[in-house]
């Protein structure tokens, strides 16, 4: 690992939006704008994180059931369908982009998990690592859902002075 930090670290670090207000729009759409695709590659980690979560419990019940790889693969679509409805177009964070440029190379923590060939190899993984996969896998959820609250709030914090600054002009 080199010694230049991380984009989320530099964002998300204290002082880091100190004399947001003396700042010049273009400096902090600029910020803002930064925080957006920061954001989107977050998301991302966490949303492949959270599939094969997913994946890897339907996988879990298929071998207590003894069915197929087959009935898997079949039920993928199933598996990774959003349950709930969605949320209100006014609730919800709209993003520039919906996945992060794809030259960005996950190097970091437990980032290789989402890369890495479980799903590949699924059938012929232990349980007791399919088992140690979700532990792992769950920890960098919980990790990069922690983080992306937090850049939620910093995000939260340059739109507040973006709307101050339209109000009062």
């Amino acid at each position: 690992m080199t010694g230049t930090p991380r984009r989320i670290d530099v964002l998300l670090s204290p002082g880091r939006l100190d004399g947001l207000a003396d700042r010049s729009d273009d400096d902090v759409r600029a910020l803002r704008d930064e925080c957006a695709e920061v954001e989107t590659e977050v998301s991302y980690v966490r949303r492949l994180a959270q599939a094969r979560i997913e994946i890897l419990h339907a996988e879990q019940d298929r071998r207590a059931r003894g069915g197929s790889v087959a009935e898997l693969v079949a039920a993928l679509p199933s598996i990774l369908a959003d349950p709930g409805p969605r949320p209100a177009p006014s609730a919800s964070r709209m993003v520039h982009r919906l996945a992060p440029d794809p030259a960005i190379e996950w190097t970091r923590g437990r980032e290789s998990l989402i890369t890495d060939d479980t799903l590949a190899n699924l059938p012929v993984l232990s349980d007791a690592d399919v088992a140690d996969r979700l532990v792992e896998l769950g920890l960098l959820e919980r990790e990069v859902s922690d983080i992306r609250r937090a850049l939620h709030a910093v995000i939260d914090r340059i739109d507040a002075e973006l709307a101050r600054r339209l109000t009062s002009a």
